[in-house]
């Protein structure tokens, strides 16, 4: 697949680009760890923008629909996962055109300010949590059976296992000393 990297942001918002990103194609995945700049973009993306995305999300929704905007402990650190886990899928496919990126990135934000801010504060506690295993197990389902690897998977797993463990750090400390003091 050949890689269009080069395209201008003004040529890649175009309608037309648009559009042809959003015909699905199967993804390659290659090693994550090869690239400082996908390292850097999850290391801000797991403790900054995550968190903060479900919190936003969290005061947005709750002012349009009602409910309470505090997230339970449990609760957003599942969502945290889950969005670290769509992030992580994000970074770590072959970039083949910038609309691509714009398109995943874009729905990713979509996702934490409404979808997950929805599912974690309106239903019961073991509904959400329910609600968000299932998203995680789409998210590992869609990149095992529909990926294509370009190094052996058992080799890039060190990859999903860091940045899960550090999204769950980042999530409990943003949600303890930060966000819910």
């Amino acid at each position: 697949m050949a890689s269009d990297d080069t395209s201008s942001l003004r040529a890649a918002l175009q309608p037309e680009a648009l559009r042809a990103a959003l015909v699905p194609s199967r993804p390659v995945f290659g090693n994550p760890w090869d690239s400082a700049a996908d390292m850097f973009a999850c290391y801000i993306a797991v403790s900054i923008l995550n968190p903060l995305l479900l919190w936003c999300g969290g005061k947005l929704m709750s002012a349009i629909f009602g409910f309470s905007s505090h997230w339970r402990l449990g609760v957003f650190m599942a969502a945290a996962l889950v969005g670290a886990a769509g992030f992580m899928t994000i970074v770590g496919r072959e970039r083949t055109r910038l609309s691509v990126d714009i398109l995943a990135i874009s729905a990713w934000v979509l996702l934490g300010l409404v979808v997950a801010p929805v599912v974690g504060l309106a239903p019961p506690v073991w509904v959400a949590i329910a609600c968000y295993a299932g998203l995680l197990l789409a998210i590992f389902v869609y990149v095992l059976f529909f990926g294509h690897w370009e190094t052996a998977f058992l080799r890039t797993v060190s990859w999903p296992l860091t940045w899960t463990l550090l999204a769950l750090f980042f999530a409990f400390s943003a949600h303890r000393l930060i966000l819910y003091t």
